[in-house]
Order: structure tokens, then C-alpha cells, then sequence
């Protein structure tokens, strides 16, 4: 398989891609803010997301892909960072507990309407069959 070609997401140069979305120069100097993220989550474990970025001038994106990445995983270290559904400020997961109850809440509804329908459409297909069946015995 040969190389592909691709323009670099954060600078725009044409590079070789290796897997890694972006260029050479850009993946060095994301991996250098990640090492200063980390070095800031440690001496503030309590942090939220935003006071990370703004004193650092890193981007949001980079920080919320290293908590989801894991990169946090530690006793005493709780990052702040909004809910994915209404913007809680939250420590674990994608979402708050509120809006996790709400989604299963959803889900359950969801199954529980398939397997009305589905119960429904057996119920159906069954009177279909005997239907078809006294028509055969007519003939």
C-alpha cells in the first residue's frame, strides 16, 4: 500500500501521513502541550477545563482528547469539563448523571416500542396464516 498524501488539519502543509492525522512538526508540538498539560493537571489536579486552556493557550479539543484518552487516570486528579447533553460541569464519563438517566430512560422507552411492534407484527403475520389457510381449504 502506498503512502497517501494529506494537508496537515492544524498547519495546512502537504505531508506524508503515518497514521497520525498530521504533520511531523504539528504532532511534536501537540505532544510538547500535552506534556505541559500534565505537568499542570499535577501541580492543580482539580482544574477545569477551560482554566487548563487559558493558562496554558492550549486548545480545548487537545485537552478533551487526553481525558478521553485517559491520560488523567490518577488518585486525587478531577478534571472539570461540561457535559456532552446540557454543558454540567462534570469529572467522568460524557455525560452528566441527569442526562445519563434521561438516555436510559429513552432506551428502555425505545426497546419496549420495538417489542410492542414486533409482538404486534407476529400477532398479524399468525392471523395472515390461518387467514391463508381456510382459503386453501376453500379451493
Amino acid at each position: 500500500m502506498a503512502p497517501k498524501l494529506k494537508n496537515c488539519s492544524n498547519c495546512g502543509r502537504i505531508f506524508v501521513d503515518t497514521g497520525l492525522g498530521i504533520c511531523r512538526d504539528c504532532h511534536e508540538k501537540e505532544e510538547e502541550q500535552m506534556q505541559k498539560v500534565s505537568s499542570y493537571v499535577r501541580d492543580n489536579p482539580h482544574s477545569r477545563v477551560r482554566d487548563i486552556c487559558e493558562a496554558l493557550g492550549v486548545k480545548e479539543r487537545l485537552v478533551m482528547r487526553m481525558i478521553r484518552e485517559g491520560r488523567f487516570v490518577m488518585d486525587g486528579i478531577a478534571i472539570e469539563y461540561p457535559c456532552e447533553s446540557c454543558g454540567t460541569l462534570i469529572t467522568v464519563g460524557r455525560f452528566c448523571e441527569k442526562c445519563s438517566k434521561d438516555l436510559q430512560s429513552q432506551l428502555n422507552q425505545q426497546q419496549q416500542k420495538q417489542a410492542a411492534q414486533a409482538a404486534q407484527a407476529k400477532t398479524g403475520l399468525k392471523a395472515i396464516r390461518s387467514l391463508d389457510m381456510g382459503m386453501k381449504g376453500m379451493r
